[in-house]
């Protein structure tokens, strides 16, 4: 059906579809977890962790689960900002070199804080305080 043009199929089967893709893309909500939305890894990552608790006999914890994807996510949020500050830092150290130890310091403390601030932005849960240093 995926390759028939709609103008061959019945108008009313046209409709009745545009209708129940409307309905169901209004009433769609996010997945959440502790009132935080999930994206597409976060959400195959709760599922492949379902999926591995029950396949051992175990049943599926869902906080343990969150703190699973929580780890996760502030891993990536933590290489990320490390990605950032070290491009930044080298950027402004390789462009203003030589320089005073002052100067050194403020490129430090600014690429640091931009650093944290895309980690704070996407790092989740209430472990991401021991990823933050």
């Amino acid at each position: 059906m995926a390759d028939i043009p709609l103008e061959n199929l019945r108008p009313e089967f046209v409709e009745q579809v545009h209708s129940l893709r409307r309905k169901v893309l209004n009433r769609i909500k996010p997945k959440q977890i502790n009132s935080k939305p999930l994206n597409g890894e976060m959400l195959y990552n709760l599922a492949k962790s379902y999926v591995e608790s029950i396949n051992s006999g175990a049943v599926p914890s869902i906080e343990s689960s969150w703190s699973y994807i929580c780890k996760n996510e502030c891993q990536k949020a933590m290489l990320d900002a490390y990605q950032l500050f070290e491009k930044l830092f080298y950027d402004e150290f390789s462009e203003r070199c030589p320089m005073l130890d002052t100067e050194l310091k403020t490129i430090f403390k600014e690429s640091k804080q931009k650093a944290m601030e895309i980690f704070t932005k996407t790092a989740v849960g209430d472990v991401k305080d021991q990823f933050h240093t």
